[in-house]
C-alpha cells in the first residue's frame, strides 16, 4: 500500500535526510556526482546561489525538463522550488 502525503510518510523523509546533506545542482551530471558523493537529496535550481548573487536576478524554478532528466538520472530525492505566487512555475 502506498501512502502519500501522510505523517508517516513525510516523518519518515525527515529521519531519511537527517545528518545528510542536500546538494545544489543544475544538471543532471552534477547530480551523478552528489549522489556517488553520499548527497542524501539534490535541489534542482535554474541558477546555484552563488550565481545569482554574483549576476544579480532571481532563483527562479528550473525547467521542468532538466528537473526530469535530474529525476531519471539518480535514486536519490529530487526537489524543485517555485517562486511563492508563481503559479505557473509551479
Amino acid at each position: 500500500m502506498v501512502e502519500k502525503g501522510t505523517y508517516r510518510v513525510k516523518s519518515g523523509l525527515a529521519e531519511m535526510l537527517k545528518g545528510g546533506v542536500i546538494m545544489d545542482v543544475t544538471t543532471a551530471d552534477q547530480a551523478i556526482i552528489a549522489e556517488r558523493a553520499g548527497a542524501v537529496a539534490v535541489m534542482s535550481l535554474e541558477r546555484v546561489p552563488a550565481d545569482i548573487r554574483a549576476q544579480g536576478g532571481v532563483a527562479r524554478m528550473a525547467d521542468p525538463a532538466r528537473v526530469k532528466e535530474i529525476l531519471a538520472a539518480v535514486s536519490i530525492p529530487v526537489m524543485a522550488k517555485a517562486r511563492i505566487g508563481h503559479f505557473v512555475e509551479a
